[in-house]
């Protein structure tokens, strides 16, 4: 499944407010990792909300009539998988500032404070990375070196290429580097650099 749509969006009956307001949920990502749109990794403990409606970057106040709880927070992502009719999604340190953890839903007045600008430029990180362990003609060395590394509960891969064949780790998150780098090291290999590879679920 595409790092995009590993969300959960948390739902509940929003109870009437009698105030013309957008609907807002709140959002969190259910697997460590994940990229806003904007480019930095998620975190529930940030405010932020994503939105379809004001452009990344842009700072809002946002005020919750049922509760006559507000918060300042920033744009970070965009949630096309919104039901219709939904246009803002906040994280869960918003949410609780806004009284609606416990509902999952709320009417929200939203005012903007600043108009945002971020781009997020087509050669972000998408937060997946590989390892390149090198080009291999010795067999035995090869194997010896592959085995270790599934028993280190690595995923590796091999390529024939002239020469050789090449022995690489893939599709490793950017929380998990640093335990594969030294799972990579117990292995008895020079884990080098890791590359940021596309997300292979995309």
């Amino acid at each position: 499944m595409a790092m995009r749509k590993a969300l959960l969006i948390l739902l509940a009956a929003a109870a009437a407010t009698g105030v013309a307001a957008e609907p807002a949920s709140w959002y969190t990502a259910t697997e460590p990792g994940y990229l806003t749109e904007s480019g930095t990794l998620f975190d529930d403990s940030i405010k932020g909300a994503a939105c379809d409606t004001l452009a990344l970057g842009t700072v809002a106040e946002l005020y919750n009539p049922a509760t006559g709880r507000s918060t300042v927070l920033t744009v970070i992502d965009r949630l096309p998988e919104l039901p219709e009719g939904r246009t803002i999604a906040v994280t869960e340190a918003a949410a609780e500032e806004l009284g609606m953890l416990g509902t999952g839903l709320a009417d929200v007045v939203v005012s903007v404070v600043r108009e945002g600008s971020i781009e997020r430029k087509a050669s972000t990180n998408t937060g997946w990375y590989s390892f390149d362990l090198g080009l291999y003609t010795d067999m035995d060395d090869l194997m010896l070196r592959y085995g270790r590394l599934k028993e280190n509960g690595l995923m590796p891969f091999i390529s024939i290429e002239e020469g050789g064949v090449r022995l690489s780790v893939k599709h490793v998150m950017a929380y998990q580097l640093k335990n594969a780098s030294d799972m990579i090291a117990l292995a008895g290999i020079d884990p080098s650099e890791p590359e940021p590879e596309p997300n292979p679920y995309s």
